[in-house]
């Protein structure tokens, strides 16, 4: 009954033990959409009235997020967004420019997926 219950739990754990990668690669390139908002409410979330925030964001494909070097930053838009497109599919770190209060984390990991667009929100307090 042991031996049973023994290779019942290693089946389990070693079939639990996916190799495949959180993100899927055709060969295509993916996107990043990068969005920063004012969060008014200040709930982490962006709400119906609520609008974007010229900010700047950097994206890196280094293995530490945040990453161990400063990467360009690249303004946003005036409706808060930036696309950065072509992007091999696999893990990146997007980050947001210091500065103001934010409600989210300035630093967030994201899988990139062949022909899809990730989206990463950055709430951020108005200055007062």
């Amino acid at each position: 009954m042991k031996r049973l219950l023994i290779f019942t739990l290693l089946f389990t754990l070693l079939t639990g033990c996916d190799s495949k990668p959180p993100y899927t690669d055709n060969g295509n390139p993916g996107q990043i959409k990068a969005v920063v908002f004012y969060d008014d409410n200040k709930n982490g979330t962006m709400d119906s009235g609520e609008t974007g925030a010229s900010q700047q964001v950097a994206i890196s494909q280094e293995v530490s997020c945040p990453p161990s070097s400063l990467p360009d930053y690249v303004p946003t838009d005036a409706n808060g967004e930036i696309v950065f497109k072509d992007l091999k599919p696999g893990k990146y770190c997007v980050a947001t420019d210091y500065g103001f209060g934010f409600t989210t984390k300035l630093t967030q990991e994201v899988y990139v997926s062949s022909d899809l667009v990730t989206t990463v929100m950055f709430g951020l307090v108005r200055n007062p």
